[in-house]
């Protein structure tokens, strides 16, 4: 009896517990909501809330298309609450005017899919895209069941409303000729007297290729299959932002420095790379070392198809392009090197 007793004290206590924190999870939603309101009506109060209870205030009306499901989306976005508290920015001016600039973030505009079916962006910033054309300017506005919920992000407190300023720079409905119409674009106003079709060799685009000089070198040797290569790269975009280096003076000059990496050479098998599995470096590597020499410096272009393809990675956006610096030193051969271990 007594422990029947006990059950029933510990399901009421469960049950009381389990509606005192719904409670408390309405009362901070409708807390919100009224201060969310009231803000509305201060600051723009003939705008009226669409179904999902999001805000659109149209600045600048676009005149390009506007984004349909698997497009991709080019744009520029500043966040904040409603205190006026920037927790995020593509703008690096606005970083630095609200002191949360770190010269590890590449202020840019984002590039990601516009995917209804797997939602890559929170909900508010999914929807406002549906209100706008290529070349809009709009503020979003919207509450935290449409932003970031009942979590903090970047400093901000869950169940927080929050605005966006967004300008729609692009919609791409095909990623592939939008990122050739990029490379090609570069290598005109870069290198205005280099034939673009000249310099396209197995799919990457080998801009300069010089006898490295500063250090006492071997003469140039041609690379083939299965040839072990050593060499110095610093990977850059297309507005010079470094991204990755294994030099470790350029890694220092860049604010991208880690004390925990070894800054030495990195060694590259020629034709194995991405294929076994075992290599962690990209196809294009490989691709570019086929044509190019020993002791020699090298600029080439890989396009994202031999690099980070379409789903790219944390730091580099799908369908990028990627320059790289190369200084390739030596060159072993397969077999020498597994004698080598041996």
């Amino acid at each position: 009896m007594k422990r029947k007793f006990l059950f029933l004290l510990l399901a009421v206590f469960g049950a009381v517990a389990f509606c005192s924190c719904e409670e408390e999870v309405d009362e901070r939603e409708s807390d919100e909501l009224l201060r969310l309101q009231a803000y509305m009506s201060i600051h723009y109060p003939d705008a009226r809330p669409t179904e999902s209870g999001l805000y659109v205030i149209i600045v600048q009306e676009g005149t390009g298309a506007t984004p349909s499901n698997s497009d991709f989306l080019l744009f520029e976005y500043t966040g904040q609450n409603l205190d006026d508290y920037v927790f995020e920015t593509t703008n690096k001016a606005t970083a630095k005017l609200y002191d949360i600039y770190s010269p590890q973030i590449h202020y840019s505009a984002k590039y990601i899919q516009y995917n209804l079916s797997v939602p890559t962006i929170i909900k508010g910033l999914e929807e406002g895209f549906s209100h706008l054309k290529e070349g809009g300017v709009a503020k979003l506005i919207m509450p935290s069941k449409l932003a970031y919920g009942n979590t903090r992000h970047q400093g901000l407190l869950p169940y927080t409303s929050v605005i966006f300023d967004i300008k729609l720079n692009k919609v791409v409905a095909k990623p592939e000729e939008y990122e050739q119409q990029l490379i090609e674009e570069y290598i005109s106003e870069n290198y205005p007297d280099l034939v673009i079709e000249d310099a396209l060799v197995d799919g990457i685009y080998i801009l300069e290729s010089t006898l490295s000089d500063g250090f006492e070198i071997e003469l140039p040797d041609s690379i083939g299959h299965e040839d072990v290569v050593k060499l110095y790269y610093t990977g850059t975009f297309f507005d010079d932002w470094v991204f990755d280096t294994n030099v470790i003076k350029i890694a220092k000059e860049n604010d991208i420095y880690d004390s925990n990496r070894d800054y030495t050479p990195i060694s590259v098998t020629v034709d194995t790379s991405d294929t076994d599995g075992s290599s962690t470096h990209i196809k294009g590597f490989s691709l570019a070392l086929k044509n190019l020499q020993t002791s020699t410096d090298a600029k080439i272009i890989i396009p994202s198809e031999f690099a980070y393809g379409k789903n790219g990675s944390s730091v580099i956006n799908p369908y990028t392009p990627l320059i790289f610096d190369l200084k390739i030193l030596t060159k072993t051969s397969l077999e020498d090197e597994g004698e080598s271990v041996e």
